[in-house]
């Protein structure tokens, strides 16, 4: 009884969503990091600091590119939603080498530190109240430090590491309050650091980057004001210091910054998943860029000023806006956003699914709610542009010797006698496969060590220990087991802890069944028509670049070849949840 009333109630919450949700304007977003220029600052800088107060940023002091590198005192605040910058009071002490050493209390913008290139670390304190442009001197901060990184925690002010009349890192860490205007020293980082930043993601504080003197590091560290205790987290995929880094979510993301000042910066954007204790590399930004600053306004970050080479350091005053667009909410991987999508994230209303936690974008808000349900149903029933989908062989041909890739550029050659079947697939065509030599094969190679990815396809017919996907010289990737026609796959990790994962479910026969694999870089999964067949954990998947074979084994061997029809074959470079 309980499992009918469970269908009949979810039966009804679908009728009632559908009819309620069905008239919300369409959108259209992508997993894809947008960049976009816009107005230039009045005031080329680097070194500089900033803060954001009222959905606009103020951007203060730093170094210009002038003879001697003077200090700047100069404040511009930058307005995103009119894309333009008014200048606004002085700050009463000219100084620089202080990224990442401001932050906000009710309104109000603490800048602590730095130095004016010319004597070395100072204590200053100085609080800028945007409602009113006016600056007021505060009481100096205990240890006296430049390129230190501070943030804000339940109304104090933690500053954390910096460096004092040398480029040796310091691991103090010292608390302010503005309301007393009093210090607390608190316990020390594991690790003194300057030109490293300080972000907070629920209630605690990541310090990461940096360096311990001329060369950056890649340490990460959480900080837990509750307990005033350090724990030592992932590192870093690139060390990199004196960068740019905001807080989307629960994630940080860090651009570009120097591994050392006597090189070029990098382009490199990397992201921290705090709940996960994972880093990721999300690709490049369009320019190289250290000793900048980055802020958030509705969801999007801006990137202003900085430099972008060695020492002599010509001081840059543009600012780019990054939108992070998520992928749209197709979460079976098939192309459409529909019923079966409901139906999976009815499944996790009221939980944090990080698979269907979809919105606010781009990265959601830890709970599955109506939220989530409004962005999906601006999808409904439509075909998805989906730019993680990274190959798409839609087998829909009608002649020739080539499946053409829709998505990229692997189209496969098609080898053997093969049937184009345009009326007889799964979605649209399909193509037929003798089971003695005929098979496809695309020449780009996909390597499954690089990261997440899902792969899916249609397939009727077939016989025990015949293959669907492989690569060249590399695995199996989803086959018939030879002894009973269960799903299986051979891509696993490399060494004595790898081994095959195989489901119980039979795959071959007369019947369509969709097939999948998905890895999501711990776990991984094997599909039948969308219902978890078999997972296991991983620490990785083996190397390897070869070619694609659709239709038989890695090194084509006999027996391998599939009997029948494939369809619809589709690569993800990111997990789906079927």
């Amino acid at each position: 009884m309980k499992r009918f009333n469970d269908y009949r109630m979810r039966r009804v919450l679908i009728g009632f969503i559908v009819s309620g949700f069905l008239n919300i304007v369409p959108i259209c977003s992508a997993l894809e990091y947008v960049w976009t220029q816009k107005s230039d600052m009045p005031t080329p800088r680097w070194t500089h600091t900033s803060a954001m107060v009222g959905g606009k940023i103020y951007v203060i002091g730093g170094l210009t590119s002038q003879p001697g590198e003077r200090a700047l005192s100069t404040v511009e605040e930058y307005d995103p939603s009119t894309n333009t910058w008014a200048r606004k009071a002085d700050m009463p002490t000219a100084r620089g080498n202080m990224v990442g050493s401001s932050a906000v209390v009710d309104g109000k913008i603490y800048v602590i530190g730095g130095d004016d290139n010319v004597s070395w670390a100072w204590p200053t304190v100085e609080e800028y109240d945007p409602a009113t442009d006016t600056w007021t001197r505060k009481t100096d901060m205990p240890t006296s430090r430049w390129g230190l990184a501070t943030c804000t925690v339940n109304g104090k002010i933690y500053a954390i590491g910096g460096a004092p009349t040398s480029y040796t890192g310091l691991n103090a860490v010292e608390q302010y309050n503005p309301i007393a205007d009093t210090w607390t020293r608190k316990a020390n980082m594991p690790t003194g650091l300057w030109g490293l930043c300080a972000k907070v993601v629920n209630g605690k504080i990541y310090a990461f980057g940096g360096r311990t003197g001329t060369t950056a590091v890649p340490n990460t560290y959480e900080y837990d004001p509750a307990t005033d205790t350090w724990t030592r987290k992932a590192d870093m995929l690139l060390p990199t210091s004196q960068m740019g880094s905001a807080v989307l979510g629960d994630k940080i993301i860090v651009i570009g910054g120097w591994h050392i000042s006597s090189r070029f910066p990098y382009t490199t954007v990397q992201m921290y998943d705090t709940e996960t204790d994972v880093w990721t590399i999300e690709g490049d930004a369009p320019f190289l860029r250290a000793v900048f600053t980055a802020e958030v306004v509705n969801n999007r970050i801006y990137a202003i000023g900085g430099t972008d080479r060695p020492h002599p350091c010509p001081a840059f005053s543009t600012a780019y806006e990054l939108t992070i667009n998520p992928p749209p909410p197709d979460f079976n991987g098939d192309g459409v956003v529909n019923i079966k999508e409901l139906l999976r994230l009815i499944e996790s209303w009221g939980r944090d699914d990080p698979m269907v936690d979809i919105a606010p974008p781009p990265f959601g808000d830890g709970m599955v709610d109506v939220l989530d349900l409004e962005l999906l149903m601006s999808y409904w029933e439509q075909q998805v542009d989906d730019p993680t989908l990274i190959a798409h062989w839609a087998l829909d041909e009608t002649e020739g010797a080539v499946a053409y890739d829709s998505a990229g550029e692997n189209d496969a050659s098609v080898s053997g006698e093969p049937v184009w079947q345009p009326e007889g697939g799964k979605v649209g065509g399909a193509l037929a496969f003798d089971g003695v030599d005929d098979y496809a094969f695309a020449p780009q190679g996909f390597n499954p060590a690089d990261g997440p990815f899902s792969i899916f396809a249609w397939i009727q017919g077939g016989a025990p220990g015949q293959v669907v996907i492989s690569q060249l010289n590399g695995a199996d990737w989803l086959s018939a087991d030879p002894a009973s026609g269960f799903l299986m796959t051979a891509l696993c990790e490399s060494g004595r802890g790898g081994s095959s994962l195989k489901s119980e479910s039979v795959i071959t026969g007369g019947d369509w069944h969709r097939i999948g694999f998905v890895w999501d870089g711990a776990h991984r999964a094997l599909y039948v028509d969308d219902i978890l067949a078999a997972e296991s954990t991983q620490k990785g998947l083996g190397s390897a670049d070869g070619g694609l074979n659709i239709g038989c084994g890695m090194n084509s061997a006999p027996g391998t070849f599939w009997s029948s029809l494939i369809d619809e074959i589709r690569i993800y470079d990111r997990p789906l949840s079927p």
